[in-house]
């Protein structure tokens, strides 16, 4: 008798087992089970905030996810105090974060040992290049005007960067193409460099094309174009490879979560983001913004990123600027 309910025990068991195991996407169908919070590693207001809070706008307007995608602000660090927080969260896919290929600059100079392996990469939605630009009431109405001023009078304008960020890099890069220095003064975000430049601290301040397009109205006048070719939005502004300088920067969206992302939570959250990303709406959005709508998939976004961090580990030996 015991022993017949023994066998009967271990049969339902099996059953079940098998059950579980045949069933896709189990935890899929669970997933979220909360809201997802996005962590963003600058001020709200600047591109990655701006792009990070449209596209979870739209997501949660169709209600893609089934629970709400937020935005958390931590600035500091160069972003990397939002990344501990997130490489600290549980693999569940309820704590991610959108960056850029800032983590990428601040890893090659020494500022932070954060690396994109140490996250799962989810894709990138789209993504931009940048402007250097003056205050408009600023003598300099050309790049050659500003490229002149400094090769005369080397460190006599202040550039806004936050140290370890793209516009560090990027400014590191035409200063180098074109033999001038300027005197840095901090300001890691773009509301930063804005406040910087309009209140008179500095003379010149890299934005996102996007960021620009929405500070421009305060009283700013872009110079040159970061971009492999003229932007549709900023006509009349030359690339720096028009003007004879070899420095093209394209920064992308890039959405990342924790290390050994639950592979169901992780495929919903890429499906998301490829359906926000692909939309009319946010095609649409990009394109009036200055930036370029595609998805890259997880695996190539990584891929991709590992090699551009490998060139600017050379800019960075070059030009001596290791912490």
């Amino acid at each position: 008798m015991e022993f017949t309910k023994f066998i009967k025990r271990k049969t339902v068991g099996a059953i079940i087992a098998l059950a579980i195991a045949s069933t896709p996407n189990l935890v899929l169908a669970d997933f979220p089970e909360a809201p997802v919070k996005v962590y963003v590693g600058f001020k709200p207001g600047g591109r990655t905030d701006t792009i990070a809070r449209k596209i979870s706008n739209y997501i949660n307007e169709k209600d893609l996810l089934g629970q709400p995608m937020i935005i958390v602000n931590k600035p500091g660090a160069a972003s990397a105090n939002a990344a501990r927080e997130v490489l600290a969260a549980g693999g569940d896919g309820h704590t991610i974060m959108h960056w850029s290929h800032g983590m990428l600059i601040s890893n090659s100079m020494g500022v932070n040992d954060i690396s994109p392996d140490d996250f799962t990469s989810l894709g990138f939605t789209g993504g931009g290049s940048p402007v250097w630009a003056v205050r408009s009431d600023s003598p300099y109405e050309t790049f050659d005007d500003l490229v002149k001023a400094l090769q005369a009078e080397p460190e006599s304008l202040v550039e806004a960067v936050g140290i370890g960020t793209v516009p560090h890099l990027v400014g590191v890069q035409v200063a180098s193409a074109a033999d001038f220095k300027t005197r840095l003064i901090g300001a890691p975000g773009g509301a930063d460099r804005l406040a910087r430049l309009l209140g008179g601290n500095a003379d010149i301040a890299l934005f996102a094309a996007t960021e620009y397009l929405k500070f421009e109205p305060n009283g700013i006048r872009a110079l040159v174009y970061f971009g492999a070719n003229r932007l549709a939005t900023l006509p009349n502004v030359p690339t720096a490879s028009e003007l004879g300088y070899d420095v093209v920067w394209a920064n992308p969206a890039w959405w990342l979560a924790p290390p050994n992302l639950d592979e169901a939570a992780a495929a919903k959250l890429q499906s998301v983001l490829k359906t926000a990303i692909e939309s009319d709406e946010m095609q649409t959005w990009f394109k009036e913004n200055s930036l370029d709508p595609y998805w890259t998939e997880g695996d190539t976004a990584l891929s991709e990123s590992s090699k551009v961090l490998e060139g600017l580990k050379v800019v960075v030996s070059e030009n001596g600027i290791s912490k």
